[in-house]
């Protein structure tokens, strides 16, 4: 059942209480010979009820947005004063009216002064108390909305930097091969056009399943293998049931692509060692590369990916995740433990 749905029963519920309270605490008649108790009139009962109640709504939706909420106080005790002025002298001239009619002049007026009052008083601090409630879960509900804009534009943002570094890279490769007139080049633009496809129609989402983020490492490694020096390495490992695990597009390539980037050479014999393994809904992620003797200005650069990458685990991991990076003088090493849906 809706909320709104709920609250219209509860008020109609509570309404309805209010209306009989009266009429079922009225005394007996009195024996003959005795005083007669002062009793309500169940029509004075209905009608001075009916206005509280009406001021309720009154309060909830026009003096409390109107007035209160816009800082306009002292209009709107005025405005609470006349209502309460109208609610009883309304209240006191149905006691008189219908007194008279029921040809009632020896018995002592009830107390519907009193009543009226009383109940005004609860009607406005409920109203008052209710629409404030109301108005404090709609800016907590904005300020969510507001955080989770935030985030999907930042998110967006860092993944927006760590697909066009990707694909710079990609076509310098494929500059090298054609440059060499190599035989592998249509081979390296079909596996270009494979890891686009990817990034254009699957990983636009804010998960994917594993497989196709793992299928998309493989074809990254594959399509840089290419132009890598016959003594440079890439081992890549997966071990463990990935089957309806889902991640982050692109939470594990930067790191992939560093490693790539600062642990080959056309010099050097270099060796690059991925290993992912799965243990129930946990990835563990290991990266090692060998550092360069000889380093280039290029290669000193640390770039953007992996501090988008860090920044993209704290916002969608946040204490799900637990990133480790190791370097020493000679090697380069990172691990990251991800707890995946």
């Amino acid at each position: 059942m809706k909320p709104k749905v709920i609250t219209t029963i509860i008020q109609i519920l509570v309404w309805s209480l209010l209306l009989l309270l009266p009429m079922l605490f009225n005394p007996p008649p009195a024996p003959r010979g005795m005083p007669q108790m002062e009793v309500i009139n169940p029509t004075v009962n209905i009608l001075t009820t009916i206005l509280p109640i009406g001021f309720y709504y009154f309060n909830y939706y026009l003096l409390i947005p109107l007035l209160y909420l816009r800082k306009k106080t002292f209009t709107y005790i005025l405005s609470v004063i006349g209502s309460l002025v109208v609610i009883i002298l309304f209240s006191i001239i149905c006691s008189y009216l219908f007194n008279d009619l029921s040809g009632n002049t020896s018995r002592p007026m009830p107390p519907v002064f009193d009543h009226s009052i009383l109940l005004f008083v609860v009607v406005l601090f409920v109203s008052l108390g209710l629409r404030m409630n109301a108005e404090w879960k709609k800016t907590e509900e904005e300020k969510v909305k507001i955080e989770k804009e935030k985030l999907n534009a930042e998110l967006s943002y860092l993944k927006a930097q760590v697909n066009p570094h990707f694909l710079f890279n990609t076509l310098n490769v494929i500059y090298t091969l054609a440059t060499l007139k190599s035989e592998q080049t249509a081979e390296a633009v079909m596996k270009l056009s494979k890891l686009m496809r990817y990034v254009i129609l699957d990983a636009h989402t804010p998960f994917v399943p594993l497989e196709k983020e793992l299928a998309y490492i493989r074809n990254f490694i594959e399509l840089h293998r290419l132009r890598l020096a016959n003594n440079n390495q890439i081992d890549f490992r997966i071990s463990g049931n990935t089957e309806g695990l889902q991640i982050s597009p692109f939470i594990l390539i930067p790191f992939v692509e560093n490693a790539i980037k600062h642990g080959t050479s056309t010099i050097e014999p270099m060796t690059i060692s991925i290993e992912i393994t799965l243990l129930n809904n946990e990835l563990q992620f290991n990266v090692k590369n060998n550092k360069l003797t000889i380093k280039s200005e290029t290669q000193n650069s640390t770039g953007v990916g992996i501090e988008n990458t860090r920044k993209r685990l704290e916002m969608i991991y946040k204490k799900k995740h637990n990133l480790q990076i190791n370097e020493t003088g000679k090697t380069f090493e990172v691990k990251l433990n991800l707890f995946l849906l």
